[in-house]
């Protein structure tokens, strides 16, 4: 099987030490025995209705900190419940957004204490593929917080399976339930793109160069064949000297009048980067429960990428292709570069038919009003049984 294996990166690479000062100067939260007054101080949980609250007291976050990655879904709920600082009767936490969460196992204790339902949502874990030696640490607070889940949504199967490998069983209700999206929001253009040039995107936070390179080698292998095609990557580089060295490398490999670098977008920008595409590539090994990928099959737009992690539950078999690469925990593989170009040629050759196999897809299974419809069932569930 042809793959590129990738090495482990440090635990606490730039990345997430970036995080971290992030969560410090959004917050200047208080201390834990401050925090804990804080809490104390706040009024009991409402007895009526559904009263939400996502881990922030006061105060909350700049809001562009939440509506990219894992935070998205949060708009989906708030815009149904709102969010409440006080008098809440549900805490829902979302491990991908934990760390902008401050004392969140302090709060946790309290709302349990308080009779407040605690709803935890499981993305990923940390594993020795990409998080070195020091992936207990990181998986600590999600392990004690899970714990004390009264029910649990698993982004997809895979996270579930993670979760029990390396966080443990819960005993708490469960279900998957995968990543939603706004259909009415990201919705296919009213033309594709000109087929005389095939434009590839590859979306999102990267936060390792070989997801990138892997959509690189996938264009060169292209171009290689004869294809006039060109790429579009979107989002930030968050490595240390990311940047640089993804220019480094396009220029390096001539790819430079191919390739079009677009910054950090937001939920309203990205329609419309989806539109302008073919194919989205999305080569991320392990990938848990990606929104990106959902988010182009909204528009209408095939995906080509990893068959490990959540992609295979979110792409199956009509939406797209997906390239095999070797089952690991302790290495990161990208597909190999041939194979995603033979995916990529594939697509293009019925590319209306996948299309519109992406946008039913989207429809029929990421559909954000009936995500949000469950979740209001598994709140009033929480709810109903602490009234009786």
């Amino acid at each position: 099987m042809g793959v590129r294996i990738v090495e482990p990166v440090p635990a606490l690479d730039w990345a997430m030490r970036e995080a971290i000062a992030r969560a410090g100067e959004l917050y200047h939260a208080p201390g834990r025995a401050a925090f804990r007054r804080q809490l104390e101080a706040l009024p009991p949980p409402a007895k009526e209705g559904i009263r939400l609250n996502f881990g922030w007291i006061e105060p909350p976050p700049r809001a562009e900190e939440t509506r990219i990655g894992g935070g998205v879904k949060l708009e989906h709920l708030r815009e149904r419940f709102g969010e409440a600082a006080e008098g809440f009767n549900v805490l829902y936490l979302v491990s991908s957004v934990l760390h902008l969460v401050p004392h969140a196992g302090e709060l946790a204790a309290w709302a349990k204490r308080r009779g407040i339902a605690i709803v935890w949502n499981q993305n990923g874990v940390a594993y020795p593929a990409w998080c070195g030696p020091g992936y207990p640490w990181f998986n600590e607070p999600m392990r004690r917080l899970i714990a004390q889940a009264d029910h649990v949504v698993y982004q997809s199967a895979f996270c579930r399976d993670c979760a029990d490998r390396y966080l443990g069983r819960v005993d708490a209700p469960s279900e998957v339930l995968w990543n939603p999206v706004n259909l009415a929001r990201f919705t296919p253009g009213s033309q594709p793109p000109p087929a005389n040039v095939w434009e590839l995107l590859a979306m999102g936070t990267n936060h390792a160069f070989y997801r990138v390179r892997a959509s690189l080698d996938a264009l060169a292998a292209l171009m290689h064949r004869g294809m006039s095609v060109r790429l579009t990557i979107a989002g930030e580089f968050r490595w240390e000297g990311g940047a640089r060295q993804v220019a480094d490398c396009i220029k390096r490999a001539g790819l430079s009048d191919q390739v079009r670098l677009l910054p950090r977008f937001t939920q309203e920008e990205a329609p419309a980067i989806y539109r302008q595409a073919h194919v989205l590539l999305h080569p991320k090994y392990n990938d848990p429960c990606p929104t990106v990928p959902i988010e182009a099959m909204a528009c209408g737009v095939p995906v080509v990428g990893s068959r490990s992690g959540g992609m295979p539950e979110l792409v199956g078999g009509e939406a797209g292709r997906l390239v095999d690469v070797p089952d690991d925990w302790t290495r990161d593989h990208a597909p190999d570069a041939e194979r995603v170009a033979d995916a990529v040629a594939g697509i293009m050759e019925r590319h209306g038919q996948f299309a519109r196999a992406a946008r039913a897809r989207a429809e029929a299974n990421f559909d954000r009003e009936k995500w949000v419809d469950r979740h209001a069932e598994i709140f009033a569930g929480q709810l109903a049984k602490r009234a009786r």
